[in-house]
């Protein structure tokens, strides 16, 4: 179907070319970051480490990418989004050719720092390019649809990518996943055209100093960091680093049928992304109370994880997915809470600060859960079983319901603010 545009010097035709290439980047980005999810047990044979080596591995480089979001907002409003898109494929391209190389951890860690630095322009370049040639409620059904398509990369490194790795080993499977970042800054280079809107001008890095200020006191964006803090970071964790591993090791599933259930949190996506977006649309008065149906959601999945005895039932399992995975979406609030709150002249940055929320959280709680799995072990509080045990993990998992806890707190506390300032 042809998108309805903006004015613009650029046919519908051409349009679609522009937005596709900005998902499929970030299609790209997703397999770049996610592949770890799935390589966790090579990594532990491959480097001879730890859990909390182990999470240091993925825990990085959401930490690069954490704190490279205020500056790639800062640098998206200076410098466009196709620039961006470009230079963050290639990184993420390099980064992840590093990795394939490695055959210490810590040049493991270096490759996946440059991936997290490249992956940080990607998203919310993308974003400002559906704000940019999508106005009015489509801007908001195009974000959540963009970000659902763009996951499907965790499905190429949960079955794929896994089976390559199986197959093929480290290296070729590593490589294989940086060549489609190549492609995708090649693609971009040919294809995407930044938002007619600017006319090739962009703010000033002398005004970067003030935005940050500006974005930082303004509640309505800490508001959308916290729903995005509280939102994200469950799924998260779980895809990219101790969802595979716990299904395995913990709970005795098959790998093949431990990257399935990765996998569907994609699916899940697509089923619960347009309906949230459809709310948002149709009642927006009522976002907040999705946030908070959400967050309970995914915090009743884990406690019944957690709290009962044993080997946890199927359906227990499948629940959890289902729950966390409703959280990728929900996330997406965030951003229509800023595009309807936040002056387009500092939405880039806003959105750079926004999008740093669930990933803060998952960097806190991806290395906390591994630090706790190490303690566990070492003080035989498991009962002396191993270090993957399911014992282990019902012990070091309520530290995710505890920094959801924080978030959806502080959430309640910004929309309060936001609340008065509207009055």
């Amino acid at each position: 179907m042809p998108l309805k545009t903006r004015t613009s010097n650029l046919g519908s035709g051409r349009v679609s070319f522009v937005l596709g290439s900005a998902v499929f980047a970030y299609f790209v980005s997703v397999i770049q970051r996610s592949t770890m999810g799935v390589a966790a047990l090579s990594a532990s044979d491959r480097f001879e480490t730890g859990a909390t080596a182990l999470s240091s591995l993925a825990a990085v480089q959401l930490a690069i990418y954490a704190l490279m979001q205020i500056p790639a907002g800062i640098a998206l409003d200076r410098f466009g989004a196709r620039r961006l898109i470009i230079f963050g494929s290639i990184l993420t391209g390099m980064g992840n050719l590093v990795v394939a190389a490695a055959e210490q951890l810590h040049w493991a860690v270096l490759g996946r720092m440059v991936v997290g630095f490249g992956d940080a322009f990607v998203f919310i370049s993308m974003i400002r390019l559906i704000n940019g040639w999508v106005s009015g409620p489509k801007a908001t059904r195009y974000t959540q649809l963009f970000a659902n398509l763009g996951q499907l990369g965790q499905l190429v490194s949960a079955i794929p990518f896994a089976f390559i790795l199986g197959f093929a080993g480290w290296s070729v499977s590593f490589s294989a996943v940086a060549s489609l970042a190549l492609i995708a800054a090649a693609l971009g280079f040919l294809f995407l055209r930044d938002e007619p809107s600017s006319n090739g001008q962009f703010n000033a890095l002398s005004s970067a100093g003030k935005q940050f200020r500006e974005n930082i006191a303004d509640p309505f964006t800490r508001k959308a960091f916290w729903v995005h803090f509280t939102m994200q970071s469950s799924g998260s964790v779980f895809i990219l680093l101790w969802g595979y591993t716990f299904l395995v090791e913990a709970e005795g599933l098959s790998r093949a049928f431990a990257s399935v259930l990765l996998g569907s949190f994609v699916f899940i996506g697509f089923l619960v992304g347009p309906i949230l977006s459809h709310i948002c649309v149709r009642h927006p008065a009522n976002r907040h109370r999705l946030v908070l149906a959400v967050f309970g959601l995914m915090t009743a999945a884990w406690l019944l994880i957690i709290f009962s005895p044993g080997v946890n039932p199927l359906w227990q399992i499948l629940l959890l997915v289902l729950s966390i995975g409703v959280g990728g979406p929900a996330s997406m609030i965030a951003f229509d809470y800023s595009r309807n709150s936040i002056p387009a002249f500092r939405l880039g940055s806003s959105n750079g600060i926004i999008n740093s929320g669930g990933f803060v959280a998952t960097f806190i709680t991806m290395f906390l859960v591994g630090f706790a799995l190490d303690l566990i072990q070492r003080y035989g509080l498991s009962g002396g079983s191993s270090l993957y045990s399911l014992a282990s993990f019902k012990l070091a998992f309520p530290i995710q319901v505890a920094v959801m806890t924080v978030g959806i707190v502080m959430f309640l506390r910004e929309r309060r603010l936001t609340r008065r300032v509207q009055e």
